[in-house]
C-alpha cells in the first residue's frame, strides 16, 4: 500500500468534509440553541475516522463497474491473516464512537448492526473498480465493531456520566446524524475529493 498516496487522499477528503461539518455545526447552534460543543468536537474526530476508513478501503479510486466478489467465507482469513487483522482493527473505533456520540447506540446489537451496514456499503462501492467485494471483510469489520463496543463498555465505567451527557445526542438527531455523516463522507470522497487531490498533489507526482 502506498501510504503517502493514502495520506494525500485523506487530506483531500478531510478538507471538504470539515468545511461541511463546520457549516452543519453553525446551523445546529442557531436552530437548537443548545450546548453541543463537546458533541460536535467529537463529531469532527469521528468524521476524520470515517474519511480514513474510506481512504484505507480505496473508495477514492473509482473506475468503471468491474465487480470482483469473494463469496467463500473464512478461507481468505487463513490465507491472509495480516489483512484480516487490519480489517478487524479498522472497525474497532466505530464500535467506540457510536455509543459515545449517540444514546440510541448504547446497545451492542444496534452498534453491531450499524457496523455491518457501513461495511456492507463499502463492499458495494468497491464493486466500482476500487477493490474486491469480500464477504470476509464484511465478517471481520462487523466483528471489529463488536469488539469496539465492548471496549467502550469497559471505558464507560471510568467516564463520568456528565461527560457522556455532554458528548451524546438522543432522539431523531441521533438517528439522522450517523447516515448524514457516513453518506456525506462517502459522497465527498467519490465526487469532490478527487478534484481537490489533483489540485493539491497531482503536480508533485
Amino acid at each position: 500500500m502506498d501510504w503517502e498516496l493514502c495520506r494525500q487522499h485523506l487530506i483531500s477528503g478531510c478538507c471538504p468534509v470539515f468545511i461541511a461539518l463546520l457549516l452543519y455545526s453553525i446551523i445546529l447552534i442557531i436552530v437548537r440553541k443548545k450546548k453541543i460543543l463537546a458533541h460536535m468536537a467529537l463529531s469532527f474526530v469521528f468524521c476524520f475516522y470515517l474519511v480514513g476508513v474510506l481512504t484505507m478501503t480505496g473508495v477514492w479510486f473509482m473506475r468503471q463497474y468491474a465487480p470482483r466478489i469473494v463469496y467463500m467465507p473464512f478461507a481468505d482469513m487463513i490465507r491472509g491473516p495480516v489483512q484480516t487483522v487490519l480489517n478487524f482493527i479498522l472497525f474497532i473505533p466505530l464500535g467506540v464512537f457510536l455509543p459515545l456520540l449517540y444514546k440510541e447506540f448504547n446497545r451492542a446489537g444496534r452498534t453491531v448492526l450499524a457496523g455491518f451496514l457501513i461495511s456492507l456499503s463499502v463492499e458495494i462501492v468497491q464493486m466500482f473498480g476500487c477493490g474486491t467485494t469480500d464477504i470476509n471483510d464484511l465478517i471481520t469489520n462487523t466483528a471489529g465493531t463488536w469488539a469496539g463496543y465492548w471496549i467502550y463498555s469497559l471505558l464507560c465505567r471510568f467516564i463520568p456520566k456528565s461527560w457522556l451527557k455532554a458528548l451524546r445526542v438522543r432522539g431523531i438527531p441521533g438517528w439522522l446524524e450517523l447516515p448524514l455523516y457516513w453518506l456525506g463522507c462517502l459522497a465527498i470522497m467519490i465526487t469532490v475529493q478527487p478534484d481537490i487531490f489533483h489540485m493539491l498533489f497531482s503536480a508533485n507526482r
